[in-house]
């Protein structure tokens, strides 16, 4: 699914949703087409980084619901305030992931200002880094799933609605043609 993101990505994309599933449909009945399939829901367009979509499935193997991706957050008087990397509008939560190169002194200025912005309009920013990732221990949450969980929680989701969300969405017809028969 990283994989696949990248061809998709925001900036230079290498591939379109369109191209991917027409060639999947041209590989039907090959060996991998199931698991190509599988992968193929799991993607993304319009992503930025292979960690963004890493914290994306981890949030989605936790249970949470699946963040907008790069959705733009405007104010009261739609002025543009920023795109997070992910969101979940209907809660006002910005999910921003800092790679390395938000250490760099201008770049942290302009995020402070970026967060503050977001935060000024009613926006809950959840910042984070690889070391969120990673569980502290084994059988251990992720504290990225915990701090998002902790974020939809404090806005009024919880689990039983977001199981609801899921199973709606389940009986959605995808974006893959083949997923409509049941493959």
């Amino acid at each position: 699914m990283i994989a696949g993101d990248f061809l998709l990505r925001r900036r230079n994309p290498l591939a379109t949703i369109d191209a991917l599933d027409a060639f999947l449909t041209g590989k039907r009945g090959k060996p991998g087409y199931r698991r190509a399939t599988c992968a193929r829901r799991l993607m993304r367009a319009n992503t930025d980084s292979p960690k963004e979509t890493e914290l994306r499935l981890l949030l989605l193997r936790h249970g949470l619901p699946e963040p907008g991706i790069n959705v733009p957050i405007f104010d009261e008087t739609g002025g543009w305030i920023q795109d997070p990397d992910m969101s979940y509008e209907e809660q006002k939560i910005a999910i921003q992931y800092d790679g390395a190169h938000h250490a760099d002194p201008v770049q942290r200025r302009n995020d402070i200002f970026r967060d503050e912005s977001a935060r000024d309009a009613g926006w809950r920013v959840v910042v984070l880094t690889q070391r969120d990732l990673t569980p502290t221990g084994p059988g251990m949450e992720p504290a990225a799933v915990t701090r998002v969980r902790a974020a939809l929680t404090q806005r009024g989701w919880s689990p039983a609605s977001g199981l609801r969300l899921r199973q709606r969405q389940r009986t959605r017809p995808t974006a893959h043609p083949s997923d409509a028969k049941g493959r």
